[in-house]
């Protein structure tokens, strides 16, 4: 058993994430793993990498993400948007849902490859 140091109650060790110390020694986090979670929420901020990555200010983030619905499918995404961007020319096109944000990833943006899908579903 083990006190967590941010709820104070008195919990089972696997209910703590495991720590490596330098020497090698292995310990218990401080805090609960319920606690950690919380704690790390506080932090998480989505799409921080692409608003590092293309210097996205609070405004234009905002205005980006302010529809509910992909570009594409038109489904609603209000629960997980994904900002869709050109790899060769580092531009942002738009807000997609998961799927046809991966759909376009997986065939790696290209034209043909698109052509060639829908000649082939049309069949």
């Amino acid at each position: 058993m083990k006190v967590c140091t941010s709820c104070k109650k008195e919990l089972a060790e696997d209910c703590f994430h495991k720590r490596t110390y330098s020497s090698g020694s292995i310990g218990l986090q401080s805090k609960c793993k319920e606690c950690s979670s919380k704690k790390r929420a506080t932090y998480y901020r989505p799409h921080d990498y692409m608003r590092r990555k293309f210097n996205l200010s609070e405004s234009e983030y905002e205005e980006l993400i302010k529809h509910n619905n992909c570009q594409v499918c038109g489904r609603d995404i209000s629960n997980k948007k994904c900002i869709d961007h050109c790899h060769s020319k580092e531009k942002i096109r738009g807000v997609l849902c998961n799927n046809c944000n991966t759909a376009l990833g997986l065939v790696n943006d290209d034209v043909q490859i698109l052509s060639k899908l829908i000649q082939y579903l049309e069949q």
